[in-house]
């Protein structure tokens, strides 16, 4: 192999040769592998033209009758056999495979949305654009490799991981991907809803309410909007992002993770919602490998519902515009986080100015002293 790891950055086994055949949405590439494929294809296209070839054979001068219909149902019977193919490939790979990491790394990047990065355009003007050690960072990310050249230790004092660089607070990343979300949301709901707000203070709470969850004076959920669910229904929205490999989450079901966070959510600010802003909650959970929750799945999918309507565009072009932007809003705060320097460095400090003097000569000299001597 010389072509793939000249992109990838690595060198690269044939079990991961094979997966990278996939397709993005099964944990792929979709960087097909000739020998392997060419006579599959071929088959295929000789059943797909078959009608064709026979009118050629026969002389015949018009297309009257080519079946349309018949090569139609070739057509989608082919696409079935491909299908079955991938499917049983993925599965061998995942049973064969004795690497626990790589076998979550692929049920990760299976997530509805979690490749969108790797199957548009690069253009810059929308910010889809990565650069050569951004993009291979975000594929061993992606399958969970190690990333080369990042500090043995974090400014904690903790041993340094890729892991760890994504959970720690030191450096402000984790604040900086949680707002960069919900901005992106935020402007979503902007094309389609009303009254739309960020960081919304919650009414207080009076002394005779028996409220469940967070009760403080001053709490926030990330946005407010009206008009998502119903006309002039307000509905508040509050943001969270976790990391599905850090050591309390890596060994669980990713489906009962997220349930998790949506119920701690749900829990917090549901009954302070409904009970006193009078309005609905939808709690927004995604993890750092791109997947969401249910509930935002559902969120995407009303708001792209609205945009479609009100801009006339194709549904399935308006959800995969949101999946990409959010997948890079994602993609690339992790990458920051990943790479970015946190906190001040204990070496090199810099002398502050008034302990310099300006003429740059130190204390203790002076003109016409020996000292240079």
């Amino acid at each position: 192999h010389q072509f793939l790891p000249a992109i990838i950055g690595r060198q690269i086994s044939d079990t991961e040769r094979d997966l990278f055949t996939l397709p993005v949405r099964l944990g792929g590439l979709g960087i097909q592998n000739p020998v392997e494929v060419s006579e599959f294809e071929f088959q295929a296209s000789v059943r797909i033209t078959d009608n064709l070839k026979k009118l050629i054979i026969n002389q015949k001068s018009s297309l009257d009758g080519y079946q349309t219909e018949g090569v139609v149902e070739v057509t989608r019977d082919c696409m079935k056999d491909k299908e079955v193919r991938m499917l049983r490939k993925i599965s061998g790979i995942v049973s064969d495979s004795s690497d626990a990491r790589l076998k979550r790394s692929i049920t990760l990047s299976q997530e509805k949305g979690a490749g969108a990065w790797l199957t548009v355009l690069p253009i810059g003007s929308l910010g889809w654009v990565l650069n050569k050690e951004e993009f291979q960072d975000a594929l061993r990310l992606r399958y969970g490799w190690q990333i080369p050249n990042i500090p043995a230790f974090c400014v904690c004092g903790k041993k340094n991981s890729v892991d760890h660089t994504l959970i720690c607070k030191n450096g402000g990343y984790l604040i900086f991907r949680h707002n960069k979300v919900r901005d992106t949301n935020a402007a979503f709901l902007r094309e389609v809803c009303h009254d739309v707000k960020t960081e919304p203070e919650l009414i207080p709470i009076d002394s005779c309410q028996a409220i469940p969850g967070n009760t403080e004076e001053r709490a926030r959920l990330d946005i407010s909007a009206r008009g998502l669910w119903g006309p002039f229904q307000k509905t508040m929205f509050d943001v969270r992002i976790f990391h599905p490999n850090a050591d309390s989450y890596k060994d669980r079901d990713i489906k009962s993770v997220y349930t998790q966070h949506e119920n701690i959510k749900k829990k917090d600010y549901e009954q302070r919602v409904i009970q006193v802003e009078k309005c609905s909650f939808t709690p927004l959970v995604y993890s750092t490998s791109g997947g969401m929750a249910p509930q935002a799945h559902a969120f995407h999918r009303r708001v792209a519902e609205l945009i479609a309507e009100k801009t006339h565009e194709e549904y399935r072009d308006v959800i995969s515009m949101m999946r990409t932007k959010l997948s890079f809003a994602l993609l690339k705060s992790v990458l920051v986080s990943v790479r970015g320097s946190r906190g001040k460095s204990s070496l090199n400090r810099e002398i502050p100015i008034s302990d310099i003097s300006f003429n740059l000569i130190p204390d203790g000299l002076t003109r016409g002293s020996n000292s240079f001597s």
